[in-house]
């Protein structure tokens, strides 16, 4: 894994993820997995927070957990009070439908919005933020992963917990679909459900940082060919077999399963021809406007709408909405999110910022 401050390839995966999101809900392809896009940011978002936890406690050997949520604060809260404002307008002049609910809108503030839209009978508050559940699983899986963090970090449990971990969440979605009857919606939008989307990123990141991962997937051309032509088989499975039973159960763990060689090698591998077009500048700036993007584009999906293009123009439809999604985008990237970044980089919650020496490494069992 690079060292540097910034991890190959990520920013790429996130251009891609927001693509393959927007096309679903946009339906520009028949048949697009716009749920695939919002594993992948699960995926990642596991990945990249792991990643940094991982320096954090080798430079310091601890992590402060009031500094980890103040950066979670920082980095989610103003684009999405931005965004949930300009919804707001956009709901006052009649060009996006909702009813501006305010208990939905407390739930999508303050992330329990993905099990409150279903257990509670409310409004929609804006039309165009359901995407929202996605945020209440990140939220909540991030009051836990640093607790379970450190036990591993730490050698008080080792990875083979990880695994456990996975196979449980499994049993898990296969009970509550099995016996409980839970619809395949709430399965894919709950916490409890999906925080293995989450946790094989974070799998991936800490087998990478004590050295197993490289033993998993050998660099030689011969061995990635396999593990990527494998992963691509497994993925195109999990998008081909519709059955509700498959993708309430085995869909997730065997995405986040197929994901973990490619990031692994887009990582390692970045500057090969395969990975590279993920690191080109243009795909990376998508992938630094995709959070405000990905909160952002169903509710200028719906403004379009009211214009009536949908219907009578969707190539003009397509270019409207991607234009006003990214104009947003970058309103919000350069007006909110870049002036925040130093505060977000001071928020370490460590006094002494000097390098300890320790054994760095974490449990490889």
């Amino acid at each position: 894994m690079s060292k540097s401050n910034v991890i190959p390839s990520l920013d790429g995966f996130r251009a891609l993820a927001i693509a393959i999101v927007f096309a679903g809900h946009a339906r520009l392809f028949p048949g697009i997995p716009g749920g695939f896009g919002v594993t992948i940011f699960f995926f990642l978002s596991g990945f990249l927070i792991t990643s940094l936890l991982i320096r954090e406690y080798e430079r310091y050997q601890s992590i402060s957990l009031p500094a980890f949520f103040a950066r979670r604060i920082v980095r989610l809260m103003p684009p999405l009070l931005a965004t949930m404002a300009l919804g707001t307008m956009l709901v006052l002049i009649g060009r996006v439908p909702g009813d501006l609910d305010l208990s939905t809108f407390a739930s999508q503030i303050f992330f329990y919005f993905n099990y409150f839209h279903v257990y509670a009978d409310s409004g929609t508050s804006i039309e165009g933020t359901r995407i929202l559940w996605s945020l209440a699983v990140e939220e909540h899986f991030y009051l836990i992963w640093p607790g379970v963090f450190l036990l591993i970090a730490r050698g008080w449990v080792g990875v083979r917990f990880m695994v456990l971990m996975l196979i449980a969440i499994l049993a898990w979605r296969a009970f509550r679909f099995y016996v409980w009857g839970d619809t395949e919606w709430m399965i894919y939008s709950f916490t409890d459900t999906r925080f293995d989307s989450l946790l094989f990123g974070c799998f991936l990141a800490i087998l990478m940082a004590n050295g197993t991962a490289e033993r998993l997937f050998p660099q030689t051309a011969r061995a990635q060919a396999l593990f990527l032509g494998g992963s691509l088989i497994l993925i195109g499975i999990a998008f081909l077999i519709r059955d509700p039973a498959f993708r309430s159960t085995l869909r997730y763990s065997i995405q986040g399963a197929a994901l973990m060689p490619v990031f692994f090698y887009a990582v390692t591998c970045a500057n090969t021809w395969l990975f590279r077009p993920l690191n080109w500048s243009l795909v990376r700036w998508v992938g630094v406007m995709s959070y405000t993007f990905y909160i952002s584009h169903y509710i200028f999906i719906f403004f379009i709408k009211s214009f009536g293009l949908y219907e009578e123009n969707y190539p003009l439809f397509v270019i409207f909405t991607l234009s006003l999604t990214f104009l947003w985008s970058t309103v919000v990237h350069y007006g909110l999110e870049r002036p925040l970044l130093p505060l977000r980089r001071r928020l370490t919650g460590h006094s002494d910022r000097r390098m300890k020496p320790a054994d760095n490494s974490l449990p490889t069992d």
